[in-house]
């Protein structure tokens, strides 16, 4: 009786033990969404995130099924503790390790922690190509041509292919991972060029917008939206509030005027959450609960006017949202169309969510930025492991001064289809080189059904060389040599972001004080002439002093007819210079400099 008790008593504490071995990290777990779903009941966010959280941590698929290797680490140590736990009821109880029911128990319970190792292990390994393999689905790597004439920079893809469909790929990858190459040139790009940048988009929205206190310009929601008609595109801007304020409404910039106007919530349809408000204000929290299986990112959030007024026009705020959703041993993000604010009579906001949207069905992007980037950035797995640590392969966005603070991603409308595209410039991913060796574009007036294809046109070896750093300082020779102003490029200069908009065709913006006061349009392969516009406005030299009349004709000198008289230079220049004022001083300069330039590139007369 008495080795009998020893034995239960063995026994039952090992049966504690393992429980308590098991099952506290789940309780903990049970016990954290208990308090974010009681205690902070009505902020969802806190729900949304955490079974978020558990999703992408432990269980992508909702259950053990294709378990994330962090969750096969616990099994593993789980069983470790139970080998410990037979070990010790075993020796405790007596038995020992002869029998054959104990020996056998420890064979499988160290077998299933090998098992769960190995788990790990493959999980491990394959995680981050798993992304790859998703988003390569989606990918077309489009070439110039085959054999001797592939691009270097795609080689370590196309050295290992065989025959594709002939439709959509030529080409198909033997990696691991697919790829698919069409053997096609990079076409024509037309697309309708900008009027401001968004440094100075950022300037004029922020200074000029919102009339409450409490409410400020959100600043990655600050979106481009461009137009059917040339040059008619705006930015738009939503102003939030914060802890009590409700939004106020959406601010619109044409990147011409000086004006900024706003589209405001209120009357019939008011909006009384802010996505920065707090308590019964938040709107990321009545989002979460609503819809607790989409998410978003800041970038991904932009708003326009609905009427041609906007001082009469009714707000609605656009968020193309993305699921995360189970791949593999992991989660991935896959876009999941689009959810439109618009206010109401109660100040309730009245939330659609589009799962599908057609192009032309709203003015801006539909399918998220956050996913593009996400699409680019695996590119490099295309080739496989090896291409991508060994090799380098893959490509990146530029790290040119003018374009810091917008590197890509540049919404763009094509001449050709009226379609709405993410265009981005893209350099070797593991290099110095700054040139830009392809262009990623993707279309963006369209999401539903999954992935939009990403097409990576790869730009051919005898290209016209490509180098932003470059283009800049061609735009500044060319101003300096065209005005009398001299500017400089980079965050803190005048030079502030370079956007392509066709073939081989390039826009850089000249912003003073925060305001886009020229544009120059260059080739790449200079064999374009420069265009050098200055818009509606005043242009500032560096410097401070009095502002210089502008033209909104294109700044090229011209020089007056030899053996003319000059004509006399408006504003009253022809007068007494102690009687003009600073301004119309320093218009009289820059014009007398610009005829000058002019006869200094004229021939010099033959001689006799």
């Amino acid at each position: 009786m008495a080795d009998r008790a020893v034995r239960r008593g063995a026994l039952r504490r090992g049966v504690v033990a393992l429980a308590v071995w098991w099952l506290w990290m789940p309780l903990v777990a049970v016990l954290v969404w208990l308090v974010k779903h009681l205690v902070f009941g009505g902020f969802g966010q806190q729900d949304q995130s955490y079974v978020l959280l558990l999703q992408q941590e432990l269980f992508p698929h909702g259950g053990v099924l294709d378990a994330t290797p962090l969750f096969w680490i616990w099994v593993a140590v789980g069983l470790c503790g139970t080998v410990g736990a037979f070990g010790y009821v075993a020796e405790e109880s007596g038995a020992g390790f002869g029998g054959w029911r104990v020996r056998l128990t420890l064979t499988l319970t160290v077998l299933a922690v090998v098992g769960s190792l190995v788990r790990v292990g493959t999980g491990l390994w394959d995680d981050d190509k798993d992304a790859g393999r998703y988003y390569a689905a989606a990918t077309v790597l489009d070439i110039p041509a085959g054999g001797a004439g592939t691009p270097r920079s795609v080689l370590p893809v196309t050295e290992h292919t065989r025959a594709g469909d002939g439709r959509r790929c030529d080409l198909v990858g033997t990696a691991d991972v697919p790829a698919c190459v069409k053997t096609e040139p990079m076409p024509d790009f037309d697309f309708e060029a900008r009027t401001a940048s968004y440094a100075a988009a950022t300037k004029a929205l922020t200074d000029s917008a919102g009339l409450t206190s409490g409410v400020h310009l959100m600043g990655h929601s600050l979106h481009y939206l461009p137009d059917a008609s040339q040059g008619g595109g705006v930015w738009t801007a939503v102003l939030d509030g914060s802890g009590e304020q409700p939004m106020e409404g959406v601010a619109v910039w044409d990147g011409r005027s000086n004006s900024v106007a706003t589209c405001a919530f209120r009357g019939d349809h008011a909006f009384g959450r802010a996505f920065s408000g707090s308590g019964a204000v938040s709107l990321r929290n009545l989002l979460s609960e609503r819809f607790p299986d989409l998410v978003y990112s800041d970038q991904d959030i932009w708003g326009y006017c609905d009427g041609a007024d906007p001082r009469t026009a009714r707000p609605v705020v656009v968020i193309s949202v993305a699921r995360q959703t189970g791949w593999r041993q992991r989660t991935v993000l896959e876009p999941a169309g689009v959810l439109v604010l618009r206010g109401s009579p109660d100040g309730r906001p009245d939330t659609t969510y589009r799962a599908e949207v057609e192009p032309g069905s709203l003015p801006g992007a539909v399918y998220p930025a956050s996913v593009v980037r996400a699409q680019i950035h695996e590119v490099q797995w295309l080739g496989g492991r090896g291409a991508k640590d060994d090799r380098g392969f893959g490509y990146s966005h530029t790290s040119a001064a003018t374009n810091a603070g917008n590197p890509g991603e540049f919404l763009l409308r094509s001449k050709e289809d009226g379609h709405l595209y993410y265009v981005t410039p893209l350099v070797p991913r593991e290099s110095s080189s700054q040139l830009v060796v392809a262009f990623a574009v993707l279309q963006a007036d369209r999401t539903g059904g999954g992935l939009n294809d990403l097409h990576v046109y790869v730009r051919g070896d005898d290209s016209p060389s490509v180098n932003l750093d470059v283009l800049a300082s061609r735009m500044v020779s060319y101003m300096a040599q065209r005005t009398a102003i001299t500017i400089s490029a980079g965050p803190g200069g005048a030079l502030q972001e370079i956007v392509p908009f066709g073939r081989d065709m390039w826009r850089g913006f000249v912003d003073f004080n925060g305001q886009t006061q020229d544009y120059i349009d260059l080739s790449g392969d200079a064999t374009v002439t420069p265009n050098l516009v200055s818009l509606n406005g005043d242009i500032t030299a560096p410097g401070g002093g009095q502002p210089a009349p502008a033209t909104p004709a294109p700044a090229t000198p011209t020089a007056p007819p030899t053996g003319a008289p000059p004509a006399a230079p408006a504003g009253g220049c022809g007068g007494d210079p102690g009687q003009l004022t600073t301004g119309q001083l320093a218009a009289c300069v820059a014009d007398l400099s610009k005829v000058l330039q002019g006869r200094v590139q004229d021939p010099p007369p033959a001689k006799p």
